[in-house]
């Protein structure tokens, strides 16, 4: 659902002043990471999505949504850091992250199949007291190489600062 500022208003094209609102894009980079379940892990595995946000904006917690493609590729429901419950001046009571935030998605199963993956994220966030945009897809690739192997059970107890 959009909040009610970005259904009159959508970010510009490109930036003319420091005062134009960034591309969603711009304002909410993610990258993707293939975690493997090694101790420099703390024995997780599955995908790591991790979000730098510009300064100024934030994303909702609640309005993040995964899948992998194509389906084959298994995964648990996404895991969240803490973040800020904040009042919202669009949406109210609100879970949000600024600056960054790394979002696990665990695998279901022990094995996975190599090969040539895309995640995708349908996302929300806001300029500050400026404009929310309307919910936006951004879709990342993933190789899983040949030998990749989860090397723990595929559910763990979540590490201390995280929820489902």
């Amino acid at each position: 659902l959009p909040c009610p500022a970005s259904s009159a208003r959508r970010a510009p094209a490109r930036a003319a002043s420091p005062d134009d609102p960034l591309e969603a894009d711009q304002a909410f980079r993610p990258t993707v990471r293939l975690i493997s379940g090694t101790a420099d892990t703390s024995g997780r595995h599955g995908i790591d999505i991790e979000y730098r946000i510009a300064a100024g904006y934030y994303l909702y917690r609640d309005r993040m949504h995964f899948e992998v493609l194509p389906a084959t590729l298994l995964i648990a429901p996404a895991e969240f850091p803490r973040g800020l419950e904040v009042e919202d001046p669009f949406l109210g009571k609100s879970v949000i992250f600024r600056q960054s935030a790394t979002i696990h998605l665990p695998f279901t199963v022990s094995s996975v199949r190599p090969g040539q993956y895309r995640v995708r994220i349908t996302a929300q966030g806001c300029a500050e007291n400026r404009l929310c945009y309307a919910p936006f897809v951004q879709e990342l690739p993933l190789n899983i190489p040949p030998g990749y192997r989860v090397t723990d059970s595929p559910v763990r107890p979540l590490p201390p600062g995280l929820q489902r």
